[in-house]
């Protein structure tokens, strides 16, 4: 096992599409060159990037993989979000639901009221509207509250007027497992968990808060 403070400052050095191992080590602040062989090719076994004469290839979402890799062993929840940023979160959100065969859409905007979705994924006239919340600390009041705004949300989506989505649902989804799994029928997912909740949820299943277009 790679110890979680190296994989912490992986994170940083992770710049896609393409760096060079000493520019990883500057980024990453790991100063031997022995160590980030060492920590790249423990990323590279477990799908995070590539190296090829020197010079690595990482993905979008290699940041946030690369994160949760840290949070699972042992990282501090605080000590990894330093290094994340939110489109690292919807990323990683993008590639497992084209995995499963969504069509995506990032950053949807409303004017009347104003408000924005961080990433809708469409399979035929279904739709899963995510918030990305990639948050240190939160309590169930915050929780509470952006499950709220995340319904509104979505409940503007299936009102508009250019949308051929019959039906949605609205979700929380966070950088690690928080202390509540619904929200009045929302779901708060951690982003790990988001590939086996794809495979497993059913759109009938009368835990989830489904709006259905007028």
């Amino acid at each position: 096992m790679m110890h979680p403070e190296l994989l912490a400052r992986a994170i940083s050095g992770i710049v896609s599409p393409r760096t060079s191992i000493d520019e990883f080590m500057v980024n990453s602040m790991i100063f031997s060159k022995s160590v980030a062989r060492e920590v790249l090719n423990y990323l590279h076994l477990r799908g995070v990037g590539s190296i090829s004469n020197g010079i690595i290839t990482f993905l979008p979402a290699d940041r946030l993989k690369t994160a949760i890799m840290a949070l699972q062993d042992g990282c501090d929840i605080e000590r990894v979000s330093i290094a994340l940023t939110w489109r690292d979160f919807e990323a990683l959100t993008v590639e497992v639901l084209k995995r499963f065969g969504y069509k995506t859409h990032l950053n949807v905007r409303f004017k009347k009221p104003r408000c924005e979705i961080d990433v809708i994924g469409i399979d035929s006239r279904y739709a899963i509207v995510i918030d990305c919340k990639h948050w240190k600390r939160s309590d169930i009041s915050s929780i509470y509250k952006y499950a709220k705004k995340q319904l509104i949300r979505t409940q503007h989506l299936l009102q508009s007027k250019t949308t051929t989505i019959t039906s949605a649902m609205p979700v929380l989804l966070t950088l690690h497992c928080e202390k509540v799994k619904f929200v009045n029928k929302v779901p708060v997912i951690p982003i790990n968990a988001l590939a086996a909740f794809l495979c497993e949820f059913d759109w009938n299943c009368q835990e989830f808060h489904i709006v259905y277009h007028d």
